[in-house]
């Protein structure tokens, strides 16, 4: 059985699916540059066995699905780089390292969603290239690259606008591509851009993504969310916010609790009892903060 498939029966059976966690601010962590516009995929140029020993370790702390280093490989930030006609290739070979880092874990249910980011900053809906043909030319170039190097799934994450996001979804359509969809939401719930959420999913009901999840936010935060998600849709929802840390203009990110993963446990325990399926970690997250929620999600399991 193919681990997309495998995927869709554990969700089928209303299984907790545990998500891999930080990539960007992962790197940082060890040391390795991620300075804008190129940010985590400045390191498959220059530290490409980095990125899948990350790989390798999120696996081994038991996640279900990993994420490819892909979130700042499209045509717009290597044009801002002037390192142009790059994209494919970088998206190729993150695509490659994650695939040999589930391989060589000897997890072949491992599934690899293939990374998809706003063309510019997820945080500034107000750069989103006003022409939908824009959108969707450059993100079908993303697409296709995803695809060719072998991603299960497209994982389309922190998004911020209801537009681009259909974007990216007619693009998925026009090569037969399954989607994850998740959003980045204010704290109160609705898309950074301000729409409702509850519409934003409506839009989006027709192109049958596997499921819905909001990223990138608070962890005390982002649980109201979760629960607009779940009032509106029967697809299934998840969460991956943000743990220990906060972003900074210059040094990118900034840890601050070593022992915020407990704390992340607990909010996980409470997306968990509102309904959430998927789980995993975003920025400042990091391998010690996965082994503890597949902690959590093995004893739920056990419990259905």
């Amino acid at each position: 059985m193919s681990a997309l498939n495998h995927l869709k029966n554990r969700l089928k059976k209303r299984e907790r699916i545990l998500l891999s966690g930080a990539f960007g601010t992962e790197l940082q962590r060890r040391g390795i540059k991620t300075t804008l516009p190129l940010w985590s995929a400045e390191a498959l140029m220059k530290h490409p066995e980095e990125v899948k020993n990350i790989h390798r370790e999120y696996i081994d702390a038991g996640a279900d699905i990993i994420t490819t280093n892909t979130f700042r490989t499209n045509r717009r930030t290597f044009d801002h780089a002037n390192i142009p006609n790059r994209a494919r290739e970088y998206t190729m070979r993150a695509c490659k390292l994650a695939r040999e880092a589930a391989e060589e874990s000897g997890q072949n249910t491992v599934l690899i969603g293939g990374s998809i980011a706003p063309v510019e900053d997820c945080y500034t809906p107000g750069l989103v290239p006003a022409k939908m043909s824009t959108l969707i030319e450059e993100h079908a170039d993303m697409v296709q690259n995803l695809k060719d190097g072998g991603a299960d799934v497209l994982w389309i994450e922190t998004m911020n606008s209801v537009r681009e996001t259909v974007a990216v979804l007619e693009a998925a359509k026009k090569v037969g591509m399954e989607t994850v969809v998740s959003f980045l939401c204010r704290e109160d719930g609705n898309l950074f851009d301000g729409d409702p959420i509850e519409d934003v999913i409506a839009t989006i009901l027709p192109y049958a993504p596997l499921a819905v999840l909001t990223n990138c936010s608070d962890a005390k935060s982002i649980g109201l969310s979760l629960q607009r998600m779940l009032s509106c849709t029967t697809l299934p929802c998840g969460v991956y916010a943000n743990g220990d840390g906060e972003p900074h203009p210059d040094q990118g990110w900034i840890f601050h609790d070593e022992h915020f993963p407990e704390a992340y446990a607990n909010y996980a325990r409470e997306w968990l009892d509102a309904g959430a399926l998927i789980v995993g970690g975003c920025c400042g997250t990091t391998p010690e903060y996965i082994r503890g929620l597949r902690k959590i999600l093995d004893e739920e399991n056990r419990k259905n």
